[in-house]
């Protein structure tokens, strides 16, 4: 059975709940073929806990490309229109198109820029990282060598312990997930997806960008 690792919260209270150990950024990278409500609420809950959140989009090889039941390609950027529509009421979000085609390959890419250059991040007291995760299925043991791995380069960031700032996943009121495949599948019957997006966007609002409207 795997260890209750407790909240986002929890971690804060365990080093002191101060300012100065709330993360300066966190790094949430993926696919987003398209981005859907669980996505959206793992980064609002960063948006809450950390001075900053970066969205990184992963640009995907031809063999993993996703398209519409209407034969539409998604590409990286109508995944950015889309999480720019669900982030609009998060201000210190910023959702970003990554050339790397791994995610986390491009959160690593970005872990090393902020550790190399001399300048601060914008908004924050320092360059302390957390690495987006969910707790689910061990989610956060992709992000275990990036503390070592940035203390070996010599880097000038301090990376949490992604097993500490792991968030918790959301689900349907119904217990199942949330689901790109079925914004995918359903492009032409927005009903059938409108549970899997934000409450504050429109099915067609993310039907127009995945139509290319």
């Amino acid at each position: 059975m795997m260890e209750d690792l407790g909240t986002f919260a929890d971690f804060y209270r365990n080093k002191g709940n101060t300012w100065s150990t709330k993360p300066d950024i966190a790094i949430v990278p993926g696919s987003f073929k398209p981005p859907h409500k669980g996505h959206y609420d793992m980064v609002k809950q960063y948006s809450d806990l950390a001075y900053n959140v970066h969205v990184l989009i992963s640009a995907p090889s031809a063999k993993s490309q996703r398209t519409t039941s209407a034969g539409t390609v998604i590409t990286p950027e109508m995944s950015k229109q889309i999480f720019d529509l669900y982030v609009q009421n998060l201000d210190n979000v910023t959702v970003e198109i990554s050339d790397i085609p791994s995610p986390v390959g491009a959160a690593y890419a970005m872990i090393e820029a902020l550790g190399t250059s001399p300048e601060p991040i914008p908004n924050s007291v320092g360059k302390k990282i957390a690495l987006g995760a969910s707790k689910k299925d061990g989610d956060w043991t992709r992000w275990s060598g990036a503390k070592e791995w940035a203390e070996k380069k010599g880097l000038n960031v301090e990376v949490y312990d992604p097993k500490l700032t792991a968030v918790d996943v959301s689900n349907k009121p119904d217990g199942t997930p949330y689901s790109a495949s079925s914004i995918r599948s359903n492009i032409s019957n927005p009903e059938l997806f409108i549970d899997d997006i934000p409450e504050h966007v429109s099915p067609e609002q993310v039907i127009n960008i995945l139509s290319g409207v």
